[in-house]
């Protein structure tokens, strides 16, 4: 339908909107709803500023911008500490706001990350919720370190085909699981996997690779269906995260399994400002010269196989 083109209030920006992810947070906040209502879903996007509101800084019109898509006060004790996804008065743009599947949208300023001249729209467009969510369940909260045994289950979707290549960065050797692994084999090794299994076929694997000890870090965001599995491979003192739970979120856990090995089971959620900013210059610095491993992922790859 035809809307009224949104005006910036103070502290914020209208941006023409000229490229946006779909993701399943869309999926779900248009079956279960959002907020105002009607509602425009979108949370990943990025566009053109058009117009600027009172007291703005740091970005003027014509720049072209990445909307970093949580919202958040600056002030409460996680924004303090460089932590803004988990801003206790924040919420997510495209949910708790109007978002970017429409022309024009209006977000905070202090959302609006400039998008290095090195990096086009489409590109930039990829990186807040499937790179981002990536990069910080990888980096920040499993801690990936170089010459690791990673396991990534649903490596074909968009989360997990940026998890492969951030791993792969890392220096880890990378087992790439999916139900679609003789389709997409060659496409995940060109992303970084060392290995390409099948569910079916993951836990003889990674018996071979660790002499039978399991995987320094397991990676897992399908949820339900793929949780018995990815916990059992995770070995002594090892690490399982997860940042989505696509197939369902209940699941059991053995207490005795999980302390006498030492396990560590985390949960991750979106990102910061302050990587998606890193995210923007990595990306920028890769330019061409590295055309199939990080570029062919940052152009939307990833959502492609999902």
């Amino acid at each position: 339908m035809d809307v009224e083109t949104p005006k910036p209030g103070p502290n914020e920006v209208l941006i023409r909107v000229k490229f946006a992810g779909v993701n399943p947070v869309d999926y779900f906040t248009i079956n279960r709803g959002g907020k105002p209502m009607p509602h425009i879903p979108g949370a990943e996007f990025a566009g053109v500023i058009e117009e600027v509101g009172a007291n703005v800084r740091g970005v003027d019109v014509g720049d072209e911008v990445v909307v970093y898509n949580r919202l958040f006060d600056g002030s409460c004790r996680y924004c303090l500490v460089g932590h803004e996804e988990l801003c206790v008065n924040g919420g997510l743009i495209g949910v708790v706001t109007n978002g970017g599947f429409a022309e024009y949208a209006v977000v905070p300023a202090t959302n609006a990350i400039k998008v290095p001249r090195s990096v086009s729209l489409d590109e930039a467009a990829t990186l807040p919720v499937g790179a981002l969510t990536a990069w910080h369940m990888v980096f920040d909260r499993a801690g990936v370190r170089a010459g690791e045994l990673v396991v990534v289950f649903g490596a074909t979707g968009n989360v997990g085909s940026y998890a492969v290549q951030f791993a792969k960065l890392a220096g880890a050797t990378v087992v790439a699981v999916s139900r679609k692994a003789g389709r997409v084999r060659d496409v995940l090794m060109g992303l970084g996997a060392d290995y390409v299994v099948t569910p079916d076929e993951a836990q003889a694997l990674v018996n071979e690779l660790s002499n039978g000890l399991g995987a320094d870090l397991v990676i897992d965001a399908v949820g339900q269906a793929t949780w018995n599995l990815s916990f059992q491979l995770v070995a002594r003192y090892g690490r399982w995260v997860t940042a989505g739970a696509l197939t369902g979120g209940d699941v059991t856990l053995n207490l005795p399994s999980l302390y006498s090995r030492e396990v560590t089971v985390m949960g991750s959620t979106g990102g910061t400002r302050a990587e998606l900013i890193k995210l923007l210059e990595l990306l920028s610095s890769v330019g061409s010269r590295r055309p199939y491993t990080l570029r062919w992922v940052l152009m939307g790859l990833g959502r492609c196989l999902a």
